[in-house]
């Protein structure tokens, strides 16, 4: 199968690394991997403006799984997608971690992982040998950081004087499921899933509705049940007792009947409230930011040919 050369890197994520100095290696490593002419690469400007149709901004670059980076490499245009991240591991270590993804193909290429010292220079150096990786070339002996990184800030410090406390990052499914939870519909509405949320809520809104009907028309034959059965059960009149006993055989039908209607309403309710639960947490991209499936996963065996619920914890 042919393919392209055209290729995005994506901006790295810091994990307790500040975002600029994740930001100036994401841009020496795109272009060291431009100088060595392996592969055509994208401008970050055009890689950074493309109008993402998920409801995250800076996060969802943190692309770690195959199916973030495919969705946004058919997005960018691009025959591969470099994503990775910079974690800060002890006091002076480092560990940077990188995936090539081929979009045409649909598959992870390559994966790399590198360990670098505290210093800036050094972490600089190893997105170069990154991207000698990346392009299939060897590292070559003489190659140099070629650059003052001095003034780059390494740590978040910076980042946790403008915020004293930071939650820690809830998945996208999660968070679908948790906001269709609360509002059905919401879930889907907010990764974008339209006519599944749209449907979900105005299905939950009509059978609502028709609650609130029933409920009304209960009432009222209630009331008229209580009525009329008090002034036929203290009643000494033949005739009158004969006119009030039809009223309320009816009005006590007619209560039960609706109870009823709102019993089935309740019942069909809950069941799309619980279907439109996990259908948002179904179609929610995945974050994968621990390299795994968050909470549970239906997925499909092929060993004995059915569906299986997975859990993880």
């Amino acid at each position: 199968m042919k393919t392209g050369n055209q290729l995005a890197v994506l901006r790295f994520e810091g994990w307790d690394v500040s975002t600029p100095l994740t930001e100036y290696l994401t841009e020496e490593l795109r272009k060291t991997i431009r100088d060595l002419d392996i592969f055509q690469v994208q401008d970050s400007g055009l890689t950074y403006e493309i109008d993402i149709y998920y409801p995250r901004k800076k996060d969802y670059w943190a692309c770690w799984s195959k199916e973030c980076a495919i969705d946004l490499g058919k997005k960018l245009k691009v025959n591969y997608v470099i994503a990775g991240n910079i974690q800060k591991k002890d006091k002076d270590e480092f560990l940077i971690s990188g995936r090539l993804f081929s979009i045409d193909m649909e598959t992870l290429v390559d994966e790399f992982a590198m360990n670098s010292s505290g210093l800036t220079d050094s972490l600089l150096f190893q997105m170069k040998k990154m991207a000698y990786n990346v392009s299939g070339l060897p590292v070559p002996d003489t190659l140099t950081v070629g650059s003052d990184t001095s003034s780059v800030m390494i740590t978040s410090d910076f980042g946790r004087k403008r915020s004293w406390f930071k939650l820690p990052p809830i998945p996208t499914k999660v968070k679908a499921l948790l906001m269709s939870t609360v509002v059905p519909g919401s879930g889907q509405l907010w990764v974008q899933r339209k006519y599944p949320g749209y449907g979900f809520m105005g299905t939950e809104a009509t059978l609502g509705l028709l609650a609130l009907i029933s409920y009304y028309q209960y009432n009222e034959n209630w009331g008229g049940f209580d009525e009329n059965y008090d002034e036929y059960r203290n009643g000494t009149d033949p005739h009158l007792l004969s006119e009030l006993r039809p009223k309320v055989i009816q009005y006590a039908a007619e209560t039960n009947r609706y109870n009823q209607y709102m019993r089935n309403i309740r019942g069909i309710a809950a069941s799309i409230w619980i279907v439109n639960m996990i259908h948002a947490y179904l179609v929610a991209p995945s974050d994968d930011y621990f390299d795994g499936e968050y909470f549970f996963d239906l997925e499909y065996n092929p060993d004995v040919n059915q569906f299986q619920l997975n859990f993880n914890f």
